[in-house]
């Protein structure tokens, strides 16, 4: 008996010992990951902190929020300069929209807590993000939404240009928040769909109750526009408008195929990883024909 209680502790010690040192491996990785994303230097407590939280702080995003104000509404934190006091309840008024419609589209979702970072200077947001010409922006791994304005005057007093801008950057940002919580925990993630999609569903969001009109010169092929860096190259070509063609792409989903077709494609590729394949199984048609049926809108 004591023989046998020997050998348990000594097994149990190794199994504990194991799990010890594969623990002490996932945060280095973790941690060392994390620095290379970021390109900061990260204690491993806000590390391992970040994982658990699902969300990451940057010293950068810290410093930006320590410099304004907060205002929590709807599970958003806004974090903004005083001029920007005036528009809050415009801005309110908005989320709820983008609630709304995204409801519409997609039912109820599970939310989860998400900042949104308001700039003035639509320069400073791109240093912050590092992307070029961007007016607004949402990171994942960040859990943060960005949304850039100018003209205050001019929204205050509805004028329909500036109104339109400010009030489709949070639609946009908000929808592409709403997208990664329904793929969350599908087989691929995000990687099984391709940007053209994701940005398409944020633009017809976006552009809800506006009449948008046709102006693409070039239409770029779908399979051409799979991930970030196609889609980078393709907004630089002369005659593009990928944004829009995204637009028109979803537009005619819905139009040709009814609210739910949307998220039937969801579905079935968080099952699958196959986004081609559960596109023309809810559809009838493969993404290439889609290109067709953009020109044809002209």
């Amino acid at each position: 008996m004591k023989q046998l209680m020997k050998r348990l502790m000594v097994i149990t010690l190794v199994v504990l010992s194991i799990i010890v040192l594969l623990a002490i491996g996932v945060s280095i990785f973790i941690h060392n990951e994390l620095e290379k994303r970021t390109h900061e230097r990260i204690s491993y407590y806000q590390s391992i902190k970040s994982v658990l939280l699902l969300n990451f702080d940057s010293d950068s995003e810290n410093k930006l929020k320590a410099d304004r104000k907060k205002f929590d509404y709807g599970g958003i934190s806004i974090y903004y300069h005083d001029n920007f006091s005036e528009i809050l309840p415009l801005t309110k008024e908005t989320i709820d929209w983008a609630k709304a419609k995204n409801r519409e589209l997609f039912g109820d979702i599970k939310e989860r807590h998400v900042d949104l970072i308001v700039f003035e200077d639509r320069e400073e947001m791109s240093e912050f993000a590092d992307l070029p010409d961007i007016s607004g922006f949402y990171s994942d791994f960040d859990r943060l939404m960005a949304i850039n304005y100018s003209n205050k005057e001019y929204i205050l007093q509805k004028n329909e240009t500036q109104l339109y801008f400010f009030q489709k950057s949070i639609l946009h940002e908000y929808t592409h928040y709403i997208f990664q919580r329904m793929v969350d925990k599908s087989k691929e993630g995000i990687s099984a769909y391709p940007t053209w999609f994701n940005e398409g569903i944020s633009e017809y969001v976006g552009n809800d109750q506006t009449t948008v009109e046709y102006s693409i010169s070039k239409v770029v092929p779908f399979d051409q526009l799979h991930d970030g860096t196609q889609w980078q190259e393709a907004r630089n070509q002369e005659g593009t408008n990928v944004y829009e063609q995204s637009y028109f792409a979803v537009k005619y989903l819905i139009d040709a195929f009814g609210t739910d077709t949307l998220k039937q494609i969801i579905q079935t590729t968080n099952q699958t990883g196959d986004f081609e394949t559960s596109f023309k199984e809810a559809t009838g048609i493969p993404t290439s024909e889609l290109e067709t049926k953009i020109t044809q809108m002209q």
